[in-house]
């Protein structure tokens, strides 16, 4: 029995395989064009996750520096980082003493000799707390909690990245916008798909229509009828799904966006593929099967 429904599988796919290259130009522009669809998508997922990506890398960077009091004694400043920390919009917080500022200043510029010591300047360079928040907007919770707070007497200045707030807006509008993008394309995706493969399958239907009435006379079962188109459906599916991924490791490696190191811990291609690859399969099998049973019920 086994060996009897490995020979009708094998004399399907061989059927399917027939219909292809009878209707050799209309299946190549079926995949193509799917695949050319998969592309637009896969580059503007690309797109999302670059965005994704460069918006945490810039959320690592510093957000708020706090400058500290030469007033202020090391237990009050490590009892203002304390409370720093237990702030909910905090992710962390550093302090660097006078002396470490110095340091950190002189080996940023190790050609310039030191002008401090040379000259027998005091070190002009306070102390500061380095604080990183979840979102850069969120700093001015952080200076409104210091300056309400008994340590305002301790704070010099603070200065934020406001160029990094400025540029995560940006990037955010930019992620709104593709994940509509996103949206749209699957959408398009789908009932584009589903009609091109049904026009396809219309037509192989419609070469093969005598073969399918004699099937049909000597009682065939309908599923080996619609098996064969139904595996058609799958190959333009499965030859979409690969061109569109070879197209797009041709484009990541021609703009090197693969090298990026917080591109690659986000962007998962194994599972967008294998994602595209059931989604496809299963499109390829609803649009043959929808157009075959449209012809059986007219026949």
């Amino acid at each position: 029995m086994r060996i009897k429904l490995h020979h009708n599988f094998k004399r399907l796919a061989q059927i399917s395989l027939q219909n292809i290259g009878r209707n050799l130009l209309l299946s190549v522009a079926t995949a193509v064009m799917m695949g050319l669809i998969l592309f637009i998508f896969n580059v503007i997922m690309v797109l999302n996750v670059l965005t994704q990506a460069t918006m945490e890398k810039i959320g690592e960077k510093v957000d708020l520096i706090l400058y500290i009091s030469d007033d202020a004694l090391t237990f009050e400043i490590e009892e203002m980082v304390k409370d720093i920390q237990s702030i909910p919009v905090v992710k962390s917080a550093v302090y660097t003493s006078k002396q470490q500022a110095l340091s950190g200043f002189l080996s940023e510029y190790p050609d310039k000799a030191d002008p401090f010591t040379n000259y027998g300047i005091a070190n002009p360079l306070p102390g500061n707390i380095k604080i990183i928040t979840d979102e850069p907007e969120n700093h001015s919770i952080v200076t409104d909690y210091i300056k309400k707070s008994d340590y305002s007497k301790y704070l010099i200045d603070s200065a934020s990245s406001n160029e990094n707030q400025e540029i995560v807006t940006r990037l955010i509008s930019v992620t709104n916008f593709t994940q509509k993008l996103i949206f749209g394309v699957i959408i398009t995706f789908i009932f584009g798909s589903l009609l091109i493969i049904i026009n396809a399958i219309h037509l192989s239907i419609f070469t093969r229509r005598l073969e399918i009435q004699i099937m049909q006379l000597v009682g065939a079962n309908p599923n080996m009828i619609r098996f064969p188109f139904i595996f058609e459906g799958i190959i333009y599916s499965l030859i979409a799904v690969f061109f569109s991924f070879t197209l797009l490791t041709v484009f990541l490696e021609g703009s090197e966006l693969s090298s990026l190191a917080n591109f690659q811990e986000n962007f998962h291609p194994f599972i967008l593929f294998g994602s595209e690859l059931v989604g496809s399969i299963a499109i390829g099998v609803t649009s043959s099967y929808i157009a075959l049973n449209y012809y059986l019920r007219n026949s």
